[in-house]
């Protein structure tokens, strides 16, 4: 195994999905691509990227999704930035840690572009969670784990997230 591909949702299962990445690239001396999709919907209005739903901060990293009731508000930049620190901490405690490791962000739909990039990259391996936002985000976004698994050409490692309490 020589190169993992590691998507990144900034969900609760997000650290141990790095941690077991990082626990196959030092056992097999393997580089690891983080990927990181900047999601764009389909429904999502001209230029509305980076908007979330107000009201509804389970829903907030889809970006873009009309749900009537609720009106497109800016994602606070806060949000992003914190998001933007996280990305370069992993890479640092994975190069640290003595990994070869790559950022990849492109915009668009995420199982697609997991899929994209797994044609690119040609990982040996693709490590995700399995889920880690709620119930109502699983339910319109959990779609992509499937859409991965289902298409899919490489080997794909599901890592479940944290138990509830």
């Amino acid at each position: 195994m020589k190169r993992i591909l590691v998507p990144i949702d900034f969900s609760n299962v997000t650290p141990r999905v790095i941690d077991l990445a990082r626990q196959l690239a030092k056992g097999f001396e393997a580089e690891i691509h983080l990927l990181h999709v900047k999601e764009v919907s389909a429904a999502a209005p001209q230029g509305s990227l980076g908007y979330g739903l107000a009201g509804m901060s389970e829903l907030a990293p889809m970006s873009g999704v009309p749900v009537p009731g609720f009106e497109l508000v800016p994602q606070p930049a806060a949000e992003s930035e914190v998001q933007k620190l996280k990305l370069e901490q992993w890479q640092k405690e994975l190069a640290d840690a003595g990994i070869k490791v790559s950022l990849h962000e492109p915009a668009g739909a995420v199982s697609e572009e997991i899929l994209n990039q797994a044609d690119e990259v040609k990982p040996d391996l693709i490590v995700m969670g399995t889920h880690g936002h709620g119930a109502m985000y699983n339910l319109l976004v959990g779609s992509a784990t499937k859409a991965v698994l289902k298409h899919s050409t490489r080997p794909v490692l599901l890592v479940p997230g944290p138990k509830s309490p």
